[in-house]
């Protein structure tokens, strides 16, 4: 029973490479029917130094359609993996093996736990070379990538510290006469302040009247003044659609406090992409831009108010890059406080706490707030895009960097055309499953169809016996197969 679990386990992840054409962040491939890949060592490594680890494969041909060959000896081939754990780098990485049997051959799966922040990066014994896992591939860390991980190691308080240099003459007046009144709105006891006091009590100055990190980026005239690099850095890697003029603001550099880089971002967003017409599931037909605004506002300002502002991150930018039908924004500084898998479902947790406080009570030019409640932001996202049956934000989470890859709204057009017709839901399930068992949130992820859709879909799959349920019910790791015969 144990090896028929582990062999569908094995299955659908195989589907998974199969349908993407390559490993991926978590997952890591390796023939090693010859003998023991040499290349495992960096996966070790990147694995270790990545949030949540990932799990190497052996005994799969990633060339051959991902096809199982087996390993070349089951035996030394897992003691050669635990010894380099061991005795490898410059900490014990932990590793949890298991062999699955896949008729007369043999995979061996391994997880690679995350080590801890407190040791990272971690490190080849030998040459003292430290990888990461981005996308589909080991990435060697810079010596810059380094100085990230370990800063990342304190507590992060990195936006109450003091700017040098700086006054209350470097605020924005328009901007602290909007914050403190929306602050005086919000609190009864702040209301019967000065409004000296309330820039005071609410961390924008400090008592020697020096400006923090958190209110000159929030409410300063020009922060970029003392931190060059605290800006967005937007380009397109396509050639677009657009006027000779447009194209003029391809590539561009949005600086100013978190406001105003925010409102031109998004204007820049919105010049860089086009209007669609969608045909929604309820018959009625609706134009919307490519990247939703009220998403792209959410997305791009996570990530000025979560990114990290440690000395040493100040020196990188977020950038914004739009190619191949997605929006990609990327921001310094890993996930803090929480899983990738957790966004969404859990509370809020952020490193830069007195930042995201007073951009609550900031308001852009537009009138627009910068955030909303915290915690609020991602099932927003989720919810807008699920109405619109446009895939969810892919997030990555490499450590010291924070991805998002937001899909055009062009990419829930998924269904090819057959005859004069498209597939139905049902048929493009099927499509899916031939690959292989899915749960649930893969077939969405697959296909582009809303999870809502997936579940109505699969419970009439199952009720006309098209398709059989794998595991145990309500759990998320529930597989579904097609039904032979």
């Amino acid at each position: 029973m144990k090896n028929a679990i582990g062999v569908n386990k094995l299955k659908s992840t195989l589907a998974l490479l199969r349908f993407e054409g390559s490993d991926n962040q978590r997952f890591e491939v390796k023939a090693a029917a010859g003998g023991f890949p040499e290349s495992i060592i960096n996966t070790l490594c990147a694995f270790a130094n990545t949030p949540g680890g990932g799990v190497l494969i052996l005994g799969v041909d990633e060339k051959n359609d991902f096809k199982v060959v087996g390993v070349f000896d089951p035996k030394t081939c897992q003691q050669t993996l635990a010894n380099n754990a061991k005795n490898g780098f410059n900490v014990a990485i932990e590793l949890s093996m298991s062999l699955i049997e896949v008729g007369d051959k043999k995979v061996v799966w391994a997880e690679v736990f995350e080590s801890d922040k407190q040791v990272k990066p971690v490190k080849l014994r030998g040459n003292k070379r430290s990888f990461i896992r981005l996308y589909d591939g080991d990435f060697e860390l810079s010596e810059l990538d380094e100085q990230m991980f370990i800063a990342a190691r304190g507590m992060s308080q990195h936006d109450e510290e003091a700017v040098a240099g700086t006054s209350r003459d470097d605020l924005n007046q328009q901007l602290v006469e909007s914050f403190i009144q929306n602050r005086k709105e919000h609190s009864r006891i702040i209301a019967q302040m000065s409004d000296d006091e309330v820039l005071l009590r609410t961390g924008v100055v400090t008592s020697s009247d020096v400006l923090t990190k958190a209110g000159l980026f929030a409410l300063g005239k020009y922060p970029q003044q003392f931190f060059p690099n605290y800006s967005i850095k937007a380009s397109v890697r396509k050639q677009p659609k657009l006027s000779s003029s447009v194209r003029a603001m391809n590539v561009q550099v949005f600086d100013g406090p978190i406001p105003t880089m925010l409102d031109e971002a998004l204007e820049w967003v919105k010049s860089n992409s086009d209007e669609l017409v969608l045909n929604l599931p309820s018959g009625h037909v609706r134009t919307v831009r490519e990247y939703l605004p009220v998403v792209v506002r959410e997305l791009i300002g996570n990530a000025l108010i979560h990114r990290a502002v440690n000395s040493i991150s100040m020196t990188q930018d977020v950038s914004l890059i739009i190619e191949d039908n997605r929006l990609i924004i990327s921001n310094p500084g890993g996930l803090y406080g929480i899983h990738v898998n957790e966004l969404g479902r859990t509370g809020s947790v952020t490193r830069n706490s007195r930042l995201a406080d007073i951009c609550q009570y900031v308001r852009s030019p537009d009138g627009m707030n910068i955030i909303e409640k915290l915690g609020s932001g991602i099932p927003m996202i989720l919810a807008e895009l699920a109405a619109l049956d446009i895939p969810s934000p892919r997030f990555i989470d490499g450590g010291i960097y924070f991805t998002v890859i937001l899909a055009s709204a062009a990419a829930r057009e998924v269904a090819p055309q057959i005859g004069a017709g498209l597939l139905s839901n049902t048929e493009l399930i099927v499509r899916v499953l031939k690959k292989g068992p899915l749960s649930k949130v893969e077939i969405h992820q697959f296909t582009g169809l809303s999870y809502g859709q997936v579940k109505y879909a699969l419970a009439k799959m199952m009720d006309t016996k098209l398709v059989t349920k794998i595991g145990k019910d309500k759990s998320p790791d529930t597989k579904y197969v097609l039904t032979e015969g």
